[in-house]
């Protein structure tokens, strides 16, 4: 991979220690795609763990808390306005009984894993698990990389689940029968590192592949390019702790890790939170701003993106909040410098875009990662994400 860069690193911006943990939001969202078909009514009680719906492509979304159904409402997510269904919390955790797991995970079978996979509509990326693993790979790639320099999500999922994480990496190279298994960790994170290699040499099979602290390798596109695997399935280290919980405990995904940090809030912390819970309502019961003036950017400075409201659904697309002192950056004429095309991990050329109004060949559409470097680097502050993101295929 020819192009990654070094981002300079407010060493006075520091994560606490501990995780945090919020799981009893007032109230639950869970968003509503064309074609969803509910499986609740007004007024009825869910236990957690239900499924409340099926989308068109059978996808089941389950409850991540036990309560009442108020009815829809239409909320903000990352990726904009939709509707959802509402949850009140009764703070019970309510479960239905459920079949246990089995004693190991390595008692199960290659199409029982896929199985559970479709049970619980376990996806990454957008693209059902049972998908991902059905196609033939010769080598599974494990990434522990944090995206963000300011974000800890990645260093507490492999913190907190070490052995979990080796075990389930070990388990899927014999289920699946990958050649090659290799675990990424950044070459910085020094306790992680001896963690893992307190216990790695009882996984003979696994590879730990130590990187430099470079952007933007903690995106699977340029992980795989700079690691140089071809035919490879690269999936992000706390993909592979639910794999683990799923068939552990035989039970769906309700809970997730965030980060809320930045020169402007105080405390700096990764969190555990409920699938479905308002951004604003983590927020307001945990953190404060220190800072009166100030940015938010939702999932990081660099590809994340500027928001002026907290009101967002914390589903799988959200990774945390940057919260920083406000800062006057004033968009003036391209320079011609180059640097955007130049550094593109990807070699797309975003000055054509946004000269072009973001009308350009569809591979500007299908090639582009999000990680946000052509707005980063460029000196002129002109928001090339922006038209990056509105590219339309019109293509002759």
């Amino acid at each position: 991979m020819r192009n990654t860069i070094s981002i300079k690193k407010d060493e006075n911006i520091k994560l606490n220690n501990n995780l945090k943990a919020y799981l009893n939001p007032k109230y639950a969202f869970f968003k509503m795609e064309k074609g969803t078909k509910l499986k609740v009514k007004d007024g009825s009680y869910v236990y957690k763990n239900d499924i409340i719906m099926v989308n068109s492509d059978g996808y089941t979304v389950h409850s991540s808390i036990s309560g009442i159904v108020l009815g829809i409402k239409d909320v903000d997510y990352e990726n904009g306005k939709k509707t959802s269904l509402v949850i009140e919390n009764d703070f019970k955790e309510n479960v239905r009984i459920r079949k246990s797991a089995k004693k190991t995970i390595y008692d199960y079978k290659r199409e029982d894993v896929l199985n559970l996979f479709e049970d619980f509509s376990l996806s990454y990326d957008g693209i059902k698990l049972v998908n991902l693993f059905n196609e033939e790979y010769e080598t599974l790639v494990v990434n522990g990389l944090d995206k963000e320099i300011y974000f800890g999500n990645m260093y507490f999922t492999l913190r907190e689940n070490t052995s979990s994480i080796l075990e389930a990496i070990d388990f899927l190279s014999i289920a699946f029968g990958y050649k090659k298994c290799v675990l990424a960790l950044s070459n910085g994170n020094s306790k992680i590192i001896s963690a893992f290699m307190d216990i790695i040499g009882t996984y003979p099979n696994i590879e730990l592949r130590l990187l430099q602290d470079e952007y933007p390798i903690g995106f699977n596109k340029c992980l795989q390019e700079y690691l140089g695997y071809t035919n490879a399935l690269v999936i992000e280290a706390n993909k592979i702790v639910d794999i683990y919980n799923v068939l552990k405990k035989n039970q769906p995904i309700t809970e997730k890790i965030i980060t809320v940090s930045g020169n402007a809030v105080e405390p700096r912390s990764c969190i555990n939170v409920k699938i479905g819970t308002l951004l604003s309502e983590v927020f307001i019961n945990n953190f404060d701003f220190s800072f009166k003036n100030v940015d938010v950017y939702l999932n990081g400075l660099v590809h994340g993106k500027l928001i002026d409201t907290l009101q967002y659904v914390i589903d799988e697309k959200v990774d945390g909040i940057l919260i920083m002192k406000k800062e006057e950056k004033i968009e003036s004429e391209c320079l011609n410098c180059g640097l955007c095309q130049r550094k593109c991990p990807v070699e797309l050329n975003p000055k054509y875009v946004r000269d072009h109004l973001g009308k350009v060949r569809h591979e500007y559409k299908d090639g582009c990662i999000g990680c946000g470097l052509c707005d980063y680097i460029c000196p002129a502050n002109r928001k090339l994400m922006q038209y990056m993101k509105e590219v339309q295929d019109n293509e002759k």
